[in-house]
């Protein structure tokens, strides 16, 4: 018997021996590349901000209102430059002690604007003007930095107030604006 070859049978199946072999090492390398990015060093995940935003992490509202921890004011800088984002904080008197966080709003346009605004309220307590307190709604205002912890103010015995600085006066309704929202919102 004699044994004859075919010379396209023959290349057919080498070029479909090639492919099988191009299409395992792709899936290979594949699976490989998943694995490697599984055994990768733990990331740790971002811890949220402490309640007066003390400690870094992403920016956030704090989750309640509570008075005895309001900051005590100061001359420095009320918001120190170059944030990138800020949220407007409001907590509503219809709930208990310390009071929990109703709405949160995150805007990142017109960060420097604000800051400045803030930042060029007088430092002393006007001394004969009326300050109206009592509202349904207490106010923060938490400001985002790049790789740096945030740095939280509220609207604490008529003045904007953080741990070293202090600011009196403004337009609550202006402040709001910023975030397309009433000062009662």
């Amino acid at each position: 018997m004699a044994w004859t070859i075919d010379a396209g049978h023959l290349f057919r199946r080498w070029r479909l021996a090639i492919a099988v072999a191009v299409l395992a090492l792709v899936c290979l390398g594949w699976a490989f590349a998943l694995l490697r990015g599984q055994e990768g060093p733990a990331r740790a995940e971002a811890q949220p901000a402490s309640l007066d935003n003390t400690e870094e992490g992403p920016a956030r509202c704090p989750d309640a209102w509570d008075e005895r921890s309001s900051p005590s004011g100061g001359t420095a800088d009320l918001v120190p430059a170059a944030a990138t984002e800020m949220f407007l904080c409001t907590y509503r008197h219809d709930s208990a002690e310390p009071l929990r966080l109703d709405a949160s709003r995150r805007s990142t346009e017109h960060v420097d604007d604000l800051s400045t605004y803030l930042n060029a309220l007088p430092t002393d307590p006007p001394q004969d003007e009326v300050c109206l307190l009592g509202g349904t709604v207490e106010h923060g205002i938490v400001f985002g930095y790049p790789q740096q912890r945030a740095v939280s103010i509220r609207l604490v015995d008529c003045g904007w107030q953080r741990e070293g600085a202090s600011r009196y006066g403004g337009d609550l309704r202006k402040v709001t604006a910023y975030w397309g929202v009433r000062w009662n919102e």
